[in-house]
């Protein structure tokens, strides 16, 4: 009796009561107190009997007919069926602690427990708590009073634990039962499984095999251990399991068929699932499942067959088979996968069609394929207008804003979030940082760094490698690297976003640094890598680095097909002047996109090769898969002004609008002012700031001002300084630009004010850098530098150059 007191005293300071506070039966007080915050409706029956009397176990007279009765303390008969039904039912509605309680009032009445036989179901109310603790405290009780011999009560125990996640206590509470049953081995063998230990569920179902020679002609078994096969793309094992299936003839087994399917597509073999499919499409009871049907169309889609996968939900359709939510959400991947937002749209009429499209799943995957087709205003609409917004779906929303171009909807979509929800998930969050990054948003990059610190998420991979590339985006690499120093793994794609923001905020040292770095630790580099390191060779424009990377891509399979290293590679040829190589390039890349031709384009630009510019665009306009865009006509137009060719800048310019319905942007604004004013029309370049539609800012009137000193214009001059400063006060490099123009212009007072403004500022203007490479050697150069060991012969031949070229003609 002191085991009794002592389980039960537990439970009571369990469920808050003092261990000297007297404790009245459930019956008496809880079944039915309205004020109850755990009252939960009952079963009729069980609540109109409740309602006769409110201390319902106990019963006056004989028991009713087919009850049991127990006559317990204080000579009252206690009615032990209904408290066996009670357990029942409030463990089978969730009402856990109620149906503990039962048992509790059992106890309290005297009622002896070696007479007890509804054990499984009050260890199921233990298991439905999720409190490892608990658990133990029922094993105990259990054990004390010889119950584990039963293997009902033992699986039942099995069961409990594994509800409760508590691995070890299962495991060896399985080694230690005196007998096992197939019941046993499930429970283990699905416990392992669905917690994600799959290699011990497979382990586990060998030995099963290995001891019995059968599996208990046990589908359950097959099961679990199928779908641990497919979580772990084990296709050696899953075939086993297979041959195991056909031997014991349940391969005409739905669940198995579904099962098999699903193991084959996950593990890459497909004709091994189709094999599965086509066995089976004589069985009319089988062939009707939709859940196979599903599985193959989804395993379709993810393997890349999507004309199978297409074809087979047509078949479905024409079999009379009724697609279901699952169905619809697998096709509706596929039209993500083609970009196909006709099919997409006809699915979603589907999908009306069949009162799913208010289906949470269905909502999530229209958003997604509405954003992968480039119709991100009715993915938005969607959302907006459905009623059932889970985590998912917000989710999926906010990163497809964040991925898509919508950074600022993205962030504004986060804020409702936050307000509606509190605090947001992994998938949110990197949504939120990465909308911060393409906007670099620093404040608000930092408010969510500090968001991730609060939620125990800075040592995530992923959340770490978003920080550093947020970071980096901002500018800031000082702490994007404390963020990276930080991390405890350290994976490719943190790297790529430390290398990054080396190589996009000029420190072209530190990024090859951290690309060594990271081979040292043996992490083989992605497309993604060698890209950001040939941005770097681009930076540097040196010849041998840039060589070097592209036999590194060469030898490590990176082919150039691959469109982002070729355009990379391109690029980096071309900023070296090698023309050539980035021509050989680009005729040998395969697959072509806008980035390609415009890295060509600018490439013959920049080298002054006109003509073959003006060719390639002449191609790339015959072409059917690009199409010029801003960028393109950004080279066009740079080119033409270096060049001074007026009309075809012209020309090009309004082709934007007239041919191509492209507005021209600042760049573009910018490059034919420049034109304008390296051909001496400075009014005319003048004029059309001034009537441009977006605002101008320093550096297009700064190519002014270039222009202006340039031919000796110092009343233009000065009006166009003015709005220069008016934008950037600081300024420094266009005050010594005017200073030296009011110079050769012979007005020494306004010399003397600028400078001294200049003074005022103290702010020194950074000297210009150049640098060349000679025989493999880097060589660097700055204004008024007589650092080089060969400055004297340097200075010398620059000196011979200059007499030789105004002997040309051709400066002044």
């Amino acid at each position: 009796m002191s085991t009794l007191n002592s389980f039960r005293s537990q439970w009571l300071q369990f469920q808050g009561y003092q261990a000297d506070q007297p404790y009245r039966p459930v019956a008496q007080c809880r079944y039915l107190d309205p004020c109850s915050p755990n009252l939960v409706p009952l079963n009729t029956k069980l609540h109109s009997v409740s309602v006769k009397n409110r201390d319902s176990l106990r019963i006056s007279g004989s028991p009713p007919q087919g009850s049991v009765g127990f006559r317990g303390k204080e000579d009252v008969l206690v009615d032990v069926t209904m408290a066996n039904s009670l357990i029942k039912n409030y463990a089978d509605d969730g009402m856990f602690v109620d149906a503990i309680r039962v048992y509790l009032d059992l106890l309290e009445s005297g009622f002896p427990v070696q007479e007890f036989q509804f054990f499984p179901c009050l260890i199921k109310a233990f298991g439905g708590l999720g409190s490892v603790e608990k658990g133990e405290e029922i094993h105990g009780h259990l054990l004390k009073f010889g119950f584990l011999e039963d293997t009902y009560v033992s699986n039942s125990l099995l069961g409990m634990y594994w509800k409760c996640g508590a691995v070890e206590h299962a495991d060896k509470m399985f080694d230690e039962m005196p007998q096992r049953d197939a019941i046993s081995w499930n429970t283990m063998i699905s416990g392992f499984s669905r917690l994600g230990y799959y290699t011990e569920s497979l382990t586990l179902l060998a030995r099963m095999i290995g001891d019995y020679g059968a599996v208990f002609e046990n589908r359950v078994a097959c099961l679990s251990a199928l779908s641990s096969c497919a979580s772990t793309q084990s296709l050696t094992h899953g075939r086993a399991i297979h041959g195991c299936i056909v031997k014991n003839k349940f391969d005409s087994d739905e669940y198995l068929v579904s099962g098999l399917i699903d193991m084959y597509m996950k593990c890459g073999d497909v004709k091994n699932a189709e094999r599965v499919l086509i066995r089976i499409l004589d069985d009319n009871i089988v062939r009707g499942n939709k859940v196979i049907w599903n599985v193959m169309i989804t395993g379709y889609v993810s393997n890349e067959c999507p004309s199978l996968a297409l074809s087979l939900f047509l078949e479905m359709l024409e079999s009379g088979i009724g697609p279901d939510s699952s169905t619809v959400v697998a096709v509706l991947v596929l039209c993500s996968q083609l970009l196909d937002i006709a099919l997409g749209k006809q699915i979603h009429g589907l999908v009306v069609s069949l009162a799913l499209e208010n289906d949470v799943r269905v909502q999530t995957a229209l958003i997604e394929m509405y954003f992968n087709c480039s119709s991100s205003e009715t993915g938005l609409k969607i959302f907006r207008q459905s009623p059932n917004k889970n985590l998912i779906m917000w989710g999926s929303v906010i990163s497809n804003c964040a991925q898509n171009g919508y950074p600022n909807e993205s962030l504004q979509l986060f804020e409702d979030f936050m307000i509606l929800n509190g605090f947001p998930d992994l998938v949110i969050l990197l949504a939120a940082l990465r909308a911060c990054s393409s906007l670099a948003l620093k404040r608000s990059g930092v408010e969510l760094h500090g968001m991730a610190v609060k939620l125990g998420l800075t040592l995530d991979a992923f959340v770490g490698g978003a920080l550093v590339d947020l970071y980096g985006k901002c500018g800031d690499m000082n702490s994007a690297e404390k963020v990276f120093d930080g991390l405890d793994t350290k994976d490719l794609v943190s790297w790529n976003a430390l290398i990054s923001g080396f190589a996009q905020n000029e420190y072209p040292e530190k990024a090859l640094k951290a690309f060594r770095d990271m081979q040292s630790r043996h992490l083989e580099p992605n497309s993604v890598t060698v890209a950001c390191i040939l941005s770097v060779c681009m930076h540097l424009a040196v010849m041998i680095l840039c060589k070097q990377v592209h036999c590194y891509i060469l030898r490590h399979g990176f082919l150039i097909n691959n469109i982002l290293i070729g355009n990379s590679l391109i690029s980096a040829y071309a900023k070296c002047g090698i023309m050539s190589d980035s021509l050989t390039i680009f005729n040998q890349m395969s697959d072509r996109n806008e980035v390609t031709w415009n890295s060509i384009i600018l490439g013959f630009g920049m080298h002054g090769r006109r003509q073959e510019m003006f060719q390639m665009f002449e191609r790339m306009k015959e072409t059917t898969e690009v199409k010029a865009e801003h960028a393109t006509f950004t080279a066009l137009l740079s080119a033409c002004s270096h060049g001074g060719e007026v009309a075809m800048g012209w020309k090009y310019f309004n082709s934007m609008t007239q041919d191509y319905n492209l507005e021209p942007r600042v760049e573009h604004y910018t490059c034919m002012v420049d034109l304008l004013g390296r051909a001496g029309n400075l009014n005319q370049a003048y004029d059309l700031i001034k009537e441009m539609p977006c605002s101008p800012d320093d550096r297009i009137w700064g190519s002014l001002l270039g222009s202006c000193k340039n031919h000796g214009n110092v009343g233009l001059a000065r009006v166009v300084a003015s709005h220069i400063f008016e934008l950037d006060p600081t300024s420094i490099g266009y005050r010594t630009l005017l200073s030296n123009l009011y110079e050769e212009s012979g007005r020494w007072n306004e010399v003397s004010q600028v400078r001294t403004e200049i003074r005022d500022t103290g702010v020194r203007k950074q000297p210009g850098c150049s640098w060349i490479e000679v025989d493999n050697n880097i060589h660097t150069f700055t204004a008024a530098d007589c650092s080089h060991p060969l400055c004297e012969e340097i200075y010398a031949t620059l000196e011979s150059l200059s007499v030789e070229i105004k002997e040309e003609g051709v400066l002044g």
